[in-house]
């Protein structure tokens, strides 16, 4: 079988978590011995059209601004579709099933090839509730509600990362959903990274990572972490990313006199080893589809605090690794980090441990690529 990955950006221009996960799991199903390779876009004309990354064959094709912007940069997103379109017209025989990442533009796009050329889709969806990509898709003036129906009678396979978006497809009228969760690549982790040695061991270092935009409630998260300085005078908070809410966080934390008990690091290059020297992942999200950053911080074997957003509940068992707020305020975040320090300094080497065989058994980009395997032939098999 040959599957082509469809998805309109891709790393290095767009790094976030649908590409990170479109890069893992393409490079983990070519382990199984099926064809792969990635359609995506270019925004440089004079960009790589073609090349090998991660052992994987991209192709990108040229888009003035990024194709699933839509709105007033609709034409764009057109002149990529027809783009899409007469590729695939000329390299049909090299795919097929198409498998796009992310339930929006791309999904149109690729329900376009799947009905033209005859070839089975599945379609991933990557986030969550009122933000669920067709969601967002439909959202869309003028348009949106057409790609989106267009998508629904095309009856794709989707592809669910989560049981709360399993729920969410469901009620948006999709028949046939399957549940895969995201993947991590347990190489990741390096057996000779240094610590940095500005990081105070004898205090409790709290974390996140990631993108920080509105969606992360970076503003929820500095909020908690200065209810928590109040009370207790051993935790240090340590934000790591780039993105609109940094210097709104930096603002923050100074008008509160906390700038000796946060540190900014802006983006750094290699994430997971990075946080490994930090003790309890703090999330304020208020949704997601299943967080990398989270899975991250699971491969790294440490305690976990999250608001309830789709994916919490997969990888956060109470008492075990972690803790759930019950809700999205700085006051519910901030008594769930409580109970995450406790479960630190009593358990972190069985935290550790439980994490360790929880993604052994679930998370493993082996695991996942495996899942869609099967999922490959039944749909070829059917086709």
């Amino acid at each position: 079988m040959k599957i082509l990955m469809l998805t309109c950006q891709y790393m290095p221009d767009v790094f976030g978590g649908a590409e990170k996960q479109c890069g893992r799991v393409s490079k983990g199903i070519q382990a199984q011995n099926l064809d792969v390779q990635i359609l995506t876009s270019r925004q440089k004309i004079a960009g790589k059209a073609k090349e090998v990354m991660n052992d994987v064959p991209v192709t990108r094709l040229y888009s003035p601004v990024g194709p699933d912007l839509l709105g007033r940069w609709l034409p764009f997103s057109i002149y990529w579709l027809l783009r899409v379109l007469i590729w695939a017209a000329f390299n049909k025989n090299s795919f097929d099933i198409i498998h796009c990442h992310q339930g929006k533009f791309g999904a149109f796009v690729g329900c376009c090839i799947a009905r033209l050329f005859n070839k089975p889709i599945l379609i991933k969806v990557g986030n969550s509730n009122q933000f669920m990509d067709f969601n967002a898709l439909k959202a869309k003036k003028v348009v949106g509600p057409l790609m989106a129906k267009f998508v629904l009678n095309t009856n794709p396979t989707v592809v669910a990362i989560s049981d709360v978006i399993a729920k969410n497809c469901k009620a948006f009228g999709f028949k046939h959903i399957v549940n895969i969760p995201n993947s991590i690549d347990k190489s990741l982790l390096s057996s000779d990274y240094t610590e940095i040695k500005s990081v105070d061991s004898s205090k409790l270092n709290l974390f996140y990572h990631g993108r920080l935009e509105q969606i992360k409630k970076v503003d929820v998260l500095m909020e908690s972490f200065a209810l928590l300085a109040c009370k207790n005078e051993q935790v240090h908070f340590h934000l790591i990313g780039s993105g609109s809410c940094l210097e709104p966080a930096k603002k923050y934390i100074t008008a509160n006199n906390l700038q000796n008990r946060v540190t900014f690091y802006g983006e750094v290059q290699d994430p997971v080893n990075f946080i490994r020297q930090f003790d309890i992942f703090v999330n304020a999200s208020e949704a997601e589809g299943f967080s990398n950053s989270l899975l991250e911080a699971l491969l790294a074997g440490k305690v976990l605090v999250s608001t309830p957003v789709s994916g919490a509940s997969d990888a956060i068992f109470t008492e075990k690794n972690g803790y759930i707020a019950p809700g999205f305020s700085a006051q519910d975040i901030t008594k769930a980090t409580e109970l995450g320090i406790k479960l630190h300094n009593q358990n972190k080497g069985e935290v550790a441990a439980f994490s360790e065989q929880l993604i052994n058994a679930n998370f493993t980009v082996d695991v996942i690529a495996k899942e869609y395997v099967k999922l490959y032939k039944k749909l070829y098999g059917a086709s």
